[in-house]
């Protein structure tokens, strides 16, 4: 979504890009990782984590009255 010239992204958009590079950085990893690979990082706090790592600020906006959480990067 765009508003005032600024791109925000949503949890869920941002959810998918965060589990593929998330997976890639384990599987490329040394030592190899041993386990169930589509369980490990799918909860909101990982995911949370990593795009706060990756630059993304949250900002609640209210839009048609009622307030959502969206993230941009400046």
């Amino acid at each position: 979504m765009i508003h005032k010239g600024i791109e925000y992204f949503t949890f869920e958009e941002l959810r998918p890009i965060a589990l593929k590079e998330m997976r890639d950085k384990l599987l490329n990893a040394t030592p190899k990782f041993i386990g169930n690979i589509n369980k490990t990082f799918d909860n909101k706090v990982d995911i949370g984590k990593w795009i706060k790592m990756n630059g993304y600020i949250k900002h609640r906006l209210m839009i048609d009255g009622k307030r959502s959480v969206f993230y941009y990067k400046p």
